[in-house]
């Protein structure tokens, strides 16, 4: 095998052997060798053709003499009628004749007048139009074009009149009698036309209003007659006595007013102990609620407020003591907090204080601090 430039492998001998085998079981055909499948006869019997006839005419029924009735045709139903276009109705004649042989209506005898109920406004005046007389040019006059401009207008000269800067009057016809030197008539004379102002050919007078309305009339207010000027005469200050004051006097006076102010009824009592305040305290911040997040989280409310001797803040009365770190805004979110907070804690039943202890608790001043409440 070298000779022909194949070299074996052991996986070369095993495809070789391998191709041999499906050969040679190709070729002689072993297992190809099975059962045909079942299938199914049916049992058939030759018969001839006169039995074939007697075995139909047996099964085919007799005819009968009379045929057979013929199937109902449906009567066609009756086509419907075909609208016809109608000619168009002839175009009734006006009533302007039969109106005018109709005798006029009668008026009648009561008519009843028609009142307007509008009522009329007394302060409202209705406003009047004057009517001015229709004119087509301004009253102002309008100067004349003309080709020179002076400092004083010149009227137009006369049509047999000589322009000429100097003005001379016509030569009298008459001389006068004692003259002795008789002169030549002079022409009369007179300065071109001029305007104060250069007008071109296109002005022309403005017109006027013709009509103008009537300005409204003011309501007569009628004016407050001017109060009497009272002169207040000048009276000396009456001379108040000096009063010798007594120290022992006005501090007696105190104690009893103090003494008269305090209530009768309010127990006095030992001070409160640390655990009743720390109680009363938790009580209370167990209400509190505030916004870590916000603006009133860092704002330092104090408050106060009045107890009666049921625990319960009289007249749901709590007010703003101090306050700092926060604006105005800030600052008024922190007291409604604080606010609900007292409110809502006392319950209906109040504050669980000692009621032995009552001027010790009846004014009280709570600080709100995000970093501890403080009770004072």
């Amino acid at each position: 095998m070298d000779r022909f430039g194949i070299q074996w492998t052991p996986g070369g001998y095993v495809s070789s052997g391998g191709h041999v085998f499906l050969l040679v079981w190709l070729i002689a055909g072993w297992g190809f060798d099975a059962e045909p499948l079942p299938f199914e006869v049916s049992d058939v019997s030759v018969v001839s053709s006169e039995e074939y006839a007697a075995i139909v005419e047996a099964t085919t029924p007799d005819p009968s003499e009379t045929p057979p009735d013929a199937p109902e045709v449906p009567v066609a139903e009756k086509a419907p009628d075909v609208p016809v276009q109608q000619e168009a109705a002839a175009v009734p004649t006006p009533p302007e004749a039969a109106a005018q042989d109709l005798p006029p209506p009668e008026a009648p005898e009561d008519p009843v007048p028609v009142i307007d109920q509008s009522p009329a406004l007394p302060g409202a005046a209705a406003e009047e139009v004057v009517a001015a007389p229709n004119l087509t040019a301004s009253p102002r006059p309008v100067p004349r074009p003309t080709q020179r401009v002076t400092a004083e207008a010149v009227a137009p000269p006369p049509e047999d009149a000589t322009p000429d800067p100097v003005v001379q009057d016509r030569a009298s016809e008459e001389a006068a009698p004692d003259a002795p030197v008789v002169e030549e008539a002079q022409e009369q004379t007179a300065p071109e036309e001029s305007a104060t102002e250069i007008v071109t050919a296109d002005e022309t007078p403005q017109g006027q209003l013709l009509e103008t309305p009537r300005p409204r009339t003011r309501p007569n207010v009628p004016t407050p007659a001017p109060a009497p000027e009272v002169v207040a005469e000048e009276t000396a200050p009456p001379e108040t006595p000096e009063v010798a004051v007594d120290a022992d006097a006005v501090a007696a006076a105190l104690e009893a007013a103090a003494a008269a102010a305090a209530p009768a009824d309010v127990p006095q009592g030992p001070p409160m102990t640390g655990s009743e305040r720390e109680g009363f305290r938790v009580a209370v911040n167990a209400c509190w609620n505030v916004d870590p997040g916000s603006q009133a989280a860092r704002v330092t409310m104090t408050v106060g407020f009045t107890l009666d001797q049921g625990g319960r803040v009289t007249n749901s009365e709590v007010r703003q003591v101090a306050a700092s770190g926060g604006d105005d805004a800030s600052t008024q979110i922190a007291f409604d907090a604080a606010r609900r907070a007292i409110l809502r804690c006392q319950g209906q039943n109040g504050y669980d204080l000692p009621a032995d202890k009552y001027s010790e608790w009846q004014e009280v001043e709570i600080t709100f601090d995000p970093s501890g409440m403080r009770l004072r």
